[in-house]
């Protein structure tokens, strides 16, 4: 009952991209947004949905650790189940972990290489197979368009389905002008912006809506929950 209402009533169907929700199978997609502006919660959010939904998701985080994202999630989850029965709600989480799997890297050691390399010895080792993959710190203004390229293939050829949330600078101009020369790496691209009533999300390309339909949806600047408008 919790998590079928959760997955219903979640706004992240704006973006579902197939029937079963989400991301199809290849396919890429990207949070852009500045410091402090909620891409790692609503990456969260993504990634929440996912479990809530049945599948194994790898949450990478660069530059963070381990006991820092899993606060995260504690937190965000306890928002999203503020309400219901609590045994239901310690229930739903608890098997919601068990497929859920943390890896983090220092900034300078981070490559598609390396992700593919520690994926490959957690299948093989019979310890964790993901079927989403969530990459939380890629620096748009660091890093180059060689490793989202090589993320997208990997993306491709194994089948997963891959969010990045990426920090943006407010020196390298607005949110849509940064991401226009990666537009053709991703397939759904979302971008976080404040405004007068908090946190608003645009979809730069999000190829399931109808033609000229908005996303109605923001980012509660208290919580950092999702809700629609």
């Amino acid at each position: 009952m919790l998590k079928s209402e959760l997955v219903s009533k979640n706004p992240l169907r704006a973006f579902d991209q197939n029937h079963d929700g989400g991301l199809a199978p290849g396919q890429t997609g990207l949070i852009a947004a500045r410091a402090g502006t909620g891409k790692t919660a609503m990456l969260i959010q993504i990634a929440l949905d996912n479990l809530f939904r049945g599948n194994t998701v790898l949450h990478v985080s660069i530059g963070e650790t381990v006991s820092h994202v899993q606060a995260w999630y504690e937190e965000i989850y306890r928002d999203l189940a503020l309400g219901y029965d609590l045994e239901m709600a310690r229930n739903v989480w608890e098997e919601a972990v068990t497929n859920r799997l943390i890896l983090t890297f220092r900034n300078n050691v981070f490559s598609v290489e390396t992700l593919k390399e520690r994926l490959s010895d957690l299948v093989e080792q019979n310890i964790f197979s993901p079927r989403v993959v969530l990459i939380d710190g890629v620096d748009l203004h660091k890093q180059s368009r060689e490793l989202l390229d090589s993320l997208r293939a990997y993306t491709r050829e194994s089948g997963l389905k891959t969010w990045v949330a990426t920090r943006t600078h407010r020196e390298d101009g607005e949110l849509k002008e940064m991401v226009s020369p990666i537009e053709d790496l991703f397939d759904v691209i979302v971008g976080i912006e404040p405004n007068s009533n908090g946190l608003s999300l645009s979809a730069y390309k999000n190829p399931s809506a109808k033609e000229g339909e908005e996303v109605s949806v923001t980012l509660d600047p208290k919580t950092l929950l999702l809700s629609t408008k």
